[in-house]
């Protein structure tokens, strides 16, 4: 999950998604794989007054079936809701996402959605709660299938530094993710995504590694294994440091529920 919605919470979901948490276990492979299909995630974030929090959290609650039936029916692969865990004044503290393999699925559960009635309550929280979106695309990405209740959505953003969008993304690749799909094999995580815009709303060389564990053991356990990775890769995080921008990096954390296909 990405930039803009990064940036503006301090930061991070970042679908994410997750991205953040939306595609299957089969995927996974290891950084030598064949390039996988694109995934596309929309992103939508609110800065919702403290004193609205429940009203807007059981209404997100109550859309979760509607979400199961369009990964039932294929048109997405996976979503969920979010609420930040770590705060940042002025910042989106409530969000969603939607992961499909096509555009043409994002937008049409983007209709669907515009288009259902909105308690009255409801509409008006929205009215008066800041608003932004973003649409994200990945090639980096797995998942365990299934519904994941009280997970949390940690997502680290990124920037290369002039010319080393290419490097970055190779140290992703060869460092980062091999690391990541142990963990998702594990079960330590839900799932990861490596995103970057589809639509550029913000900077194009933001890339953002988002990552969905099903309770908190999974942040433990996802800190050990980044400590682990270090020692055993020691040229690694050195490589990466090199290609990115050590002062603009940004994490989120937000408490989050939903499923993937």
């Amino acid at each position: 999950m990405h930039s803009k919605m990064l940036q503006s919470v301090v930061l991070a979901i970042a679908l994410s998604i997750t991205a953040a948490g939306a595609f299957s276990a089969h995927a996974q492979g290891s950084s030598d794989d064949k390039e996988k299909p694109p995934v596309y995630t929309y992103v939508a974030q609110w800065a919702v007054a403290r004193p609205d929090w429940p009203a807007f959290e059981k209404y997100d609650a109550a859309q979760k079936p509607v979400f199961d039936k369009l990964i039932a029916d294929g048109t997405i692969i996976g979503y969920g809701f979010f609420k930040m865990a770590a705060h940042t004044e002025g910042s989106p503290n409530h969000g969603s996402w939607w992961t499909a393999t096509s555009m043409a699925n994002l937008m049409k559960v983007l209709s669907l959605v515009g288009a259902q009635s909105i308690p009255a309550d409801i509409e008006k929280i929205e009215a008066a709660s800041k608003h932004s979106d973003l649409i994200l695309t990945s090639r980096l990405y797995a998942a365990n299938s299934g519904s994941f209740e009280n997970g949390y959505l940690r997502v680290a953003t990124y920037r290369s530094k002039p010319g080393q969008g290419e490097a970055t993304d190779k140290v992703i690749n060869s460092y980062i993710i091999p690391f990541l799909n142990k963990l998702v094999a594990d079960g330590a995580l839900h799932s990861y995504s490596v995103d970057h815009e589809a639509i550029h709303s913000g900077d194009p060389n933001v890339v953002d590694i988002a990552i969905v564990t099903n309770n908190a053991d999974g942040l433990d356990k996802f800190m050990a294994g980044l400590e682990a990775n270090g020692k055993a890769n020691p040229t690694g995080a050195p490589a990466f440091g090199a290609a990115t921008e050590t002062s603009e990096h940004r994490d989120f954390l937000a408490v989050a529920s939903g499923a993937s296909k």
